[in-house]
């Protein structure tokens, strides 16, 4: 995780320094004169050269912890990433669920009703949500569910139905797929020898199902739903603005038009370090779902207890 972090800051820190547009002129307005954006400019530090405030932008985030103050509210970024976090989070993690609640019994369905109606109906499902932009799903929920009907807000984080549509349209590309790869990894398991050899036994369709089938598809099904919550983080910086939540997307947003650099930086980080967690997680989950992978590391520990004993 660490060089995959410290390389998302050096990633993000190169984006901002190529980035047209000049944060001293936009914090002075248009009225300032080149002489007082040119003392702006020394005194934020931007004059230096890229290597320099590459390295200092480093040391500040890893070594002092410290994430900077935005240019505009002049208060701690890690202050508003913290108040607006949750909101982000809720979000993210409603999506993931819906994803795994849905997406995988869909994929389930498709697999065990191969070339069926059933199947066909799951994946013209999933194909709408492969290919469906998820800000255009928004804007028409927005029009249909919250103009026309009225039966959901359209903006605003009053109750808990004001995160309905948010929720649906950020996760409908996930469900989709999620169907799609929990197909595919039960289409492969249920050609194996041990799946003939089971129903050969006589075990009803719902034991071999439970039993033999989806335990050995799991392996690629978590891999996507870990791979969904980076893309639920990421959907957040549109979600958000179009419905007016204020979580870290629309924070990010905002400070992308006023240059506010500290706040770009942050948020990417922020986002980056939370999907490097999810994957680690997965990771971890790895070994509980297949016995062999943490036979694996095991014994690998044991070589190399050897060794130092030896």
């Amino acid at each position: 995780m660490i060089p995959v972090i410290v390389g998302i800051a050096i990633l993000i820190f190169s984006i901002m320094y190529v980035c047209p547009g000049d944060p001293a002129a936009s914090i002075l307005g248009a009225g300032a004169t080149q002489v007082q954006i040119e003392a702006k400019r020394a005194e934020m530090g931007l004059n230096d050269p890229y290597i320099v405030r590459l390295l200092r932008y480093l040391k500040q985030t890893f070594i002092d912890l410290d994430l900077g103050t935005s240019y505009f509210y002049n208060t701690p970024v890690i202050d508003g990433l913290l108040e607006r976090m949750p909101y982000t989070l809720i979000i993210a993690c409603s999506c993931m669920l819906l994803q795994i609640l849905i997406g995988t019994p869909l994929g389930i369905i498709a697999a065990t009703h191969r070339n069926g109606l059933a199947d066909r109906f799951c994946m013209f499902v999933a194909l709408l949500g492969v290919s469906i932009p998820g800000f255009w799903l928004a804007l028409m929920m927005v029009v249909v569910f919250a103009v026309n009907l009225g039966v959901l807000p359209a903006y605003g984080i009053d109750s808990w139905t004001c995160f309905i549509m948010p929720c649906i349209a950020n996760c409908f590309a996930g469900i989709a797929t999620q169907a799609r790869q929990t197909r595919s990894s039960m289409l492969e398991v249920i050609r194996s020898d041990y799946v003939t050899t089971a129903r050969a036994k006589g075990l009803s369709e719902w034991t071999i199902l439970t039993r033999h089938i989806l335990p050995n598809a799991l392996i690629p099904i978590i891999t996507i739903v870990g791979n969904g919550m980076g893309m639920m983080l990421g959907g957040t910086v549109v979600i958000e603005n179009v419905f007016s939540i204020p979580g870290i997307g629309s924070y990010m947003t905002s400070a992308i038009s006023s240059r506010d650099y500290p706040i770009v930086m942050s948020g990417v980080l922020v986002l980056g370090i939370l999907f490097s967690l999810i994957m680690l997680l997965v990771d971890i989950i790895y070994a509980f779902v297949d016995p062999r992978i943490k036979a694996r590391y095991e014994g690998s520990s044991k070589k190399k207890g050897g060794k130092a004993h030896a």
